[in-house]
């Protein structure tokens, strides 16, 4: 499964705090039908960037169904960035530009 395997290029799945990195949560499950073609959508698309440029993070809504609740998730698999979210399985143009809206939102704080 794409979870066990190790990525040292774009995706940085270590929580740290302060950092500028795009957090992306997708919510899943093991019984969902769509989230294994979602995450490889996903994992496709950050892959390419530099590395440290997004703390990634898979929550399986089965073993924590309340980071679904506070998240306000009800259909897999979901895909939060930035405070956008998408349902299903994402093109990589959508992925791309809420990761764009997320880095011009974080500009935006930082000059504020």
């Amino acid at each position: 499964m794409a979870d066990e395997v190790e990525r040292k290029d774009a995706l940085d799945e270590e929580e740290s705090e302060g950092d500028d990195k795009v957090e992306i949560v997708m919510f899943k499950s093991d019984t969902c039908a769509f989230c294994p073609r979602a995450e490889e959508v996903l994992r496709d698309t950050v892959e390419g960037f530099a590395p440290g440029v997004f703390k990634l993070r898979f929550i399986d809504v089965k073993k924590e169904p309340e980071a679904a609740e506070a998240y306000g998730v009800f259909a897999l698999p979901t895909i939060m960035i930035g405070g956008m979210a998408v349902t299903g399985i994402p093109e990589p143009e959508m992925i791309m530009k809420m990761v764009l809206g997320a880095k011009v939102a974080m500009k935006r704080g930082e000059s504020s």
